[in-house]
């Protein structure tokens, strides 16, 4: 459950404009499945219902199992899949446009390096828990956090291509950049993290691109 506390942690810049970009892309899966399903894909039809479902994961933890995740975080996760495994994978963006695929390894690394440090901050920030860690442990923490995941991804990918004779894995080069573009994107969230900390103390964290919209709200 979520503690008073931690309010303006969870809903912050949540708005209109921010949840029609959270429900937009969800309407647009949905009506690339009515698409599917009248041309008789049902293949892509069936693949496009499963990204549809990821997409909403973080909703169903809140909704039904009361596991409260901040809405920037929730955002950035639903965003993540609509690149990934709808853009990337049904619309074949990987194939039509360079670079996508580093692109997305860069966005994971910002989503998950934005993560790592929520996680922490708000066990830092908890009235029952004195951690008392400074900006620059939860920053490097971030780091850490997100490079793990990027690692564990590849490992994936690598396993996956012997198993099933795919090619997710191109060679040692490609599987170098994805990483070195997770990195980037961890670095780049957690400096900015280290700074607000610095600045604002116990604002909470959030993606800043958010910030405009959250301006908007308030004029």
């Amino acid at each position: 459950m979520e503690t008073p506390k931690h309010k303006e942690v969870l809903e912050a810049y949540e708005n209109k404009w921010t949840l029609l970009i959270y429900y937009g892309m969800s309407a647009l899966v949905l009506i690339a499945i009515a698409v599917f399903v009248f041309r008789g894909n049902w293949k892509t039809a069936l693949s496009t219902s499963l990204v549809l479902l990821c997409m909403f994961i973080p909703s169903i933890l809140k909704e039904r199992y009361r596991y409260y995740i901040p809405f920037a975080i929730r955002l950035g996760v639903t965003t993540f899949i609509f690149f990934t495994l709808f853009l990337g994978e049904v619309g074949n963006f990987y194939n039509y446009i360079p670079l996508w695929d580093k692109f997305v390894h860069f966005e994971s690394g910002l989503v998950l390096g934005a993560i790592g440090f929520l996680l922490v901050y708000m066990f830092n920030e908890h009235k029952n828990i004195k951690l008392g860690l400074s900006p620059g442990f939860l920053s490097v923490f971030a780091v850490t956090f997100s490079i793990s995941f990027g690692v564990i991804w590849e490992i994936i990918e690598f396993i996956g291509d012997h198993i099933f004779h795919s090619r997710w894995q191109w060679d040692n080069a490609d599987t170098m950049w994805d990483l070195i573009a997770d990195l980037t994107g961890a670095i780049v969230i957690s400096t900015v993290a280290y700074f607000w900390m610095h600045r604002n103390k116990r604002l909470p964290f959030t993606p800043w691109m958010l910030s405009i919209f959250h301006k908007k709200e308030k004029e």
